[in-house]
């Protein structure tokens, strides 16, 4: 009998966690960016896990190159496409580590951006929605700032 209860219990609170709303905050995205800029600093390799990776719900990493070129990005039909036309890309090559805000479809996402060497950026694309809070220093749009 107590193993019963201890399964459900265990089992009820899987289910909280996986269909509750998590939100997450600023910190734990930027702390979440940088330990995977250092991890991919450490060893290239690491790059292959970032498939399987995710912060919040649906946030999800990506690189580009400084010549504005995917070099990972989960949707491999992107890998090596020339983003050096759009805003937010220019933006990120220059300012190289930040953050900045887009809409899409309606809705405000928030990049963070780190280096990762003087060739590769790390990049990490989350909705605002999944937030606990507002990201200030994020909230200018990148389309407005041109």
């Amino acid at each position: 009998m107590k193993i019963k209860i201890s399964l459900i219990i265990t089992v009820l609170s899987l289910l909280h966690l996986y269909c509750s709303d998590i939100q997450i905050s600023r910190n734990s995205v930027l702390k979440e960016l940088n330990l995977t800029a250092d991890s991919i600093k450490k060893d290239k390799r690491y790059i292959y896990k970032l498939d399987n990776k995710t912060v919040g719900k649906n946030g999800y990493f990506y690189i580009i190159r400084t010549d504005a070129k995917i070099s990972y990005h989960p949707s491999k039909a992107l890998l090596n496409y020339d983003f050096s036309r759009d805003p937010f890309v220019q933006r990120i090559l220059k300012e190289r580590n930040g953050c900045l805000s887009f809409n899409a479809n309606g809705v405000r996402r928030y990049i963070f951006f780190t280096e990762i060497d003087l060739s590769e950026i790390l990049c990490l694309t989350i909705g605002s929605l999944e937030f606990t809070g507002p990201v200030y220093e994020c909230n200018k749009n990148v389309e407005e700032s041109e």
